[in-house]
């Protein structure tokens, strides 16, 4: 470091992390560097960044004992010059220097040395493939995902693993002590996102007016179902989501009142159905009941802690967090999420910054769109949570089943973990084999995991491998899981890491070794060899099955006909059970089981490549191709699940007289689901145009996703496509002339 060099802007923030954690005060370090001890507050405070103070400053912490500040020495002398410098508490640090050193590498090798433009092109995209993995690495931002059915206990658990508790007091019962609003389940109005904040504080994003006023609707439409509900019509009641709901009440103040008759008797009287009395029509209601909302006052975003009031911030939190899940802010509109904003919240994941999510409670549909996204997004981490007794639950199993037969995803990634919820007792009823009980919860608990990995094992699609825990939020110390579910984003990241390894070994290899005869050699074997293997192995499977068999299946399996008739209302685009997400989910799968045999060829084939002794200088090569094989067959997979949306989202929503049909079968009695689903699948069987757009575009990605960028490696004299530059894989060089 030259004493011009300009500073990281967090060199400040570093500096008073490392003297407190040596433990020294800033007037020893100032006495040791020789300079004022307000000009050691103004650098910690990042109002000063004179390279010479700041190197006299960590000189003087190494001098006192800190070797975090001699890393942190080197590391700012240190020029980052192909990607972003990385903040120097990254757990990936050396696997990012990593990438660096090779990049610099990569560019002086091609600026430098006389490359036929087939080697430079491989070169090139290993360099691409380094970048994208350290651009992954470089954020150290990650998400975890509670998810389980209505009442499972997640919302109790997430806050007594992340310290979100009022301060206890002698009487008070523990599991009173929660911020989030808990209960027997529906009380959680939309996702709730938990982050680090400046301050204690509640920010919302609402839901957009057109979104609000269909919510309303619905609402509205369900009142009006009861006022002309007759006593022959039978048990179907239909009403929208409980929560909003009851949100919707509370704003409109027309909640269920409590009264007391002449003979004391206690009587509810609902005052939204008593105004849906007064209508002649469902518009009329629908118009009363938004103004009664106020929409035009309810512009507060976000609320924050007044350190004067003298409250305990958890509590006012936990008030806070009520009120507005409830619709009971009068400046505050109807929530699509809410942020909690926690000082030093996740400070247990070193410099990761965690933020914690917990989802809407499954109520009838696992494979639900929100929840889709989490599964797929690959800086999130997902607990699935489950009661004990149950454990694993049918909504457990059928999330990891559809991680595995949508996305292809492995149960040992990291990405997903089970988390099973035992109340006090339940882990000393489990019996053994033998009948036996155990010794203790501990005892209990390793019984039910057996039980769990057999359940999971006897799956069709084999559902081992996510790791299983236990928590009794009354007894069991939180600390031990919150460490092993930060672990799940450690084991994402350091996947990353071994990537960027490989990357670098590959491209290093090839920079050495380029004028090798033997190593061309044997790698333009293996080129050939794949050539012949594409020659006989190029063709998609026929289908297996149309894309919408996914979503007539589940609407013929809806547990609430209300679920299905808020879909009708929606043309098929309600939250809760959206139709186009689950015809790509039905297209992602389709697309998997026909290609499950290439990729199982595909390894087959390799395997006998690394097993050929005479093709040993081009393992490496192999490997490559072997690791890039599940990315390929995935990003397949992701591609024909948004062609099935988008070949059928605008058809199938747009077909009024077909959705005006579905809701008609409202109030038919038992069968609403088999009805609807009748009526979809008539639809669907005459669309016969757009099941040939959507087999056509599903044989183009084959192409694009997968057989092109493994042609590429056989004909170096391809054109260069996007879709190969995002192949990760170590291509082969041209031949050479004889």
């Amino acid at each position: 470091m030259n004493d011009e060099l300009p500073m990281p802007a967090s060199t400040g923030s570093v500096i008073s992390s490392l003297r407190a954690e040596l433990g020294a005060t800033q007037t020893q370090v100032a006495q040791k560097a020789r300079i004022d001890q307000s000009r050691v507050s103004r650098i910690e405070k990042g109002e000063v960044a004179v390279a010479a103070d700041v190197k006299r400053v960590l000189e003087a912490l190494v001098s006192l004992g800190s070797s975090a500040a001699g890393r942190y020495l080197e590391f700012v002398k240190r020029e980052w010059t192909q990607i972003e410098r990385p903040a120097f508490w990254n757990p990936q640090i050396v696997a990012l220097e990593m990438a660096e050193n090779t990049l610099s590498e990569i560019k002086t090798f091609l600026a430098e040395t006389d490359t036929p433009w087939p080697l430079k092109r491989q070169i090139e995209r290993h360099s691409g493939a380094i970048q994208s993995a350290a651009a992954y690495l470089q954020s150290t931002n990650h998400q975890i995902a509670f998810i389980g059915d209505i009442g499972v206990g997640k919302s109790t658990a997430l806050s007594f693993l992340f310290d979100l508790l009022v301060p206890s007091t002698p009487d008070g019962r523990r599991l009173e002590r929660v911020v989030l609003e808990t209960g027997s389940g529906r009380t959680t109005i939309c996702e709730v996102h938990i982050r680090r904040g400046p301050e204690f504080g509640v920010s919302i994003q609402p839901y957009t007016d057109s979104d609000l006023r269909a919510l309303v609707g619905d609402f509205c439409a369900s009142l009006w179902l009861r006022v002309g509900k007759k006593a022959e019509d039978g048990g179907e009641v239909a009403h929208a989501s409980e929560e909003i709901g009851r949100a919707i009440r509370n704003m409109a103040n027309l909640t269920v009142k409590k009264e007391r008759t002449p003979e004391n008797k206690t009587i509810r009287r609902d005052t939204a159905f008593e105004l849906a009395q007064t209508c002649s029509s469902e518009d009329e209601l629908r118009a009363k009941v938004l103004d009664r909302m106020r929409l035009d006052e309810r512009t507060r975003r976000e609320a924050w802690f007044d350190l004067s009031s003298g409250k305990n911030p958890m509590k006012w939190m936990g008030d806070m967090f009520r009120a507005v899940n409830n619709g009971r802010m009068p400046d505050v509109p109807l929530p699509r999420s809410i942020d909690l904003l926690v000082p030093e919240f996740g400070k247990d994941a070193g410099a990761l910054e965690i933020s914690v999510i917990d989802t809407k409670g499954v109520d009838d549909l696992a494979v639900r769109e929100d929840l889709d996204r989490r599964l797929r997004d690959s800086r999130t981490a997902v607990v699935l949570c489950s009661r004990f007794n149950d454990a694993p639950n049918t909504t457990v199993q059928n999330l990891l089943q559809h991680m595995k037969t949508t996305f292809g995803e492995q149960m040992d990634t990291g990405k997903v973990s089970i988390l099973t919820l035992p109340r006090a007792g339940e882990a000393m009823s489990v019996k053994d084999d033998s009948g036996d009980p155990p010794t203790d919860d501990a005892d209990g608990y390793e019984m039910k995991r057996g039980q769990i990995e057999r359940t999971l094992g006897a799956s069709e699609h084999n559902l081992v491998g996510a790791p299983i825990r236990f928590f009794n939020v009354e007894s069991d110390e939180p600390s031990a899981i919150r460490r092993m579910i930060f672990e799940q984003v450690a084991q994402m990241r350091n996947a990353y890491s071994e990537r960027i390894s490989d990357l670098c070994a590959a491209a290093e290899d090839l920079i050495k070794n380029y004028e090798t005869q033997a190593v061309n050699a044997t790698i333009e074997e293996v080129a050939a060899q794949l050539a012949l293997f594409l020659k006989g192995n190029r063709t998609l499977k026929t289908r297996e099955q149309h894309a919408y068999v996914e979503a007539t299946n589940t609407v013929e399996s809806v547990r609430y006909a209300s679920t299905l008739w808020a879909a009708t209302r929606r043309n098929g685009m309600w939250a809760g059970l959206n139709l186009p997400h689950l015809i790509g989910t039905g297209a992602a799968q389709d697309a998997l089981l026909r290609s499950r045999d290439f990729f199982t060829r595909l390894s087959g084939f390799l395997n006998t490549l690394k097993a050929n002794p005479e093709l040993s200088l081009a393992h490496r090569t192999i490997e490559q191709i072997e690791r890039s094989a599940q990315q390929l067959r995935t990003a397949f997979a992701d591609a024909v699940s948004t062609a099935g949306i988008e070949v059928y989202r605008e058809p199938l929503t747009q077909a009024n007289t077909l959705w005006s049909n579905c809701a008609n079968e409202w109030g038919g009695g038992a069968g609403f689901n088999y009805r609807v689903s009748s009526h979809l699948k008539r639809w669907f069987d005459e669309q016969t145009e757009l099941k040939d757009k959507l087999e056509k575009l599903t044989l183009k990605i084959w192409e694009e996703k997968v057989v092109g960028p493994l042609a590429r490696l056989t004909n170096e004299s391809a054109a260069e496509t996007p879709e190969s530059q995002t192949a990760r894989v170590l291509p082969f060089p041209a031949k050479r002339p004889a």
